[in-house]
């Protein structure tokens, strides 16, 4: 997928879990895993994991997939600075970029390879525009596309709402790519683990 980057938001703080959450184990594999291996299936133009500069075991985790690991030295500036530094590590000539969460262990290539699809076909490779997946239970998330024309504000990013901010600004921009998936919870609390290691 010429031009086409995806960047993984992985240096949270895991505040309310207090614990490193993305190297919980589930189905074999520490959460983030998850994700990565999903990302790495398809063909990107290149991936990006934004992590915390000084966590080890997750750098080593990381370290095994084929993707640059871009280091957030300041991780409780929280996720829109998160954003920024992948979007600032993208190429001067990337046409858009796919952001993706970390702690959604159970979100579906297909829908990433979806958003990529619906990109192509429709022709929006020179044009600005937004890319939201929309769930089969009505929930509306990641993974997003950017075209480049928002990379600019993307890197002024802050806070916890990430790129929402800059949706909510864009809305003409906006286009829908439909799944037939229900939304891929994020896993944030104990309760949400638990959650998610009983449905197995």
């Amino acid at each position: 997928m010429t031009g086409i980057y995806a960047i993984i938001l992985a240096s949270g703080q895991s505040k309310r879990m207090g614990t490193p959450k993305l190297l919980l184990q589930w189905k074999g594999m520490y959460i983030i895993e998850h994700i990565l291996s999903k990302t790495v299936s398809l063909p990107f133009a290149g991936l990006k994991v934004v992590i915390p500069k000084d966590n080890e075991s997750l750098k080593k985790t990381v370290s095994n997939y084929p993707c640059d690991p871009i280091y957030n030295f300041s991780p409780s500036l929280g996720l829109g600075y998160s954003l920024s530094l992948g979007i600032r590590s993208l190429p001067a000539d990337a046409k858009a970029a796919i952001i993706l969460l970390g702690d959604q262990p159970g979100i579906d290539s297909e829908d990433i390879q979806n958003l990529c699809t619906e990109y192509v076909l429709n022709d929006f490779c020179n044009n600005k525009v937004i890319m939201q997946t929309k769930y089969q239970d009505g929930q509306i998330g990641h993974p997003i596309l950017f075209s480049s024309h928002f990379f600019q504000a993307l890197t002024a990013a802050s806070g916890d709402r990430g790129g929402k901010d800059i949706i909510q600004r864009n809305l003409r921009f906006l286009s829908i790519c439909h799944s037939d998936n229900l939304y891929p919870e994020d896993i944030d609390t104990p309760h949400d683990y638990l959650k998610l290691i009983l449905e197995e």
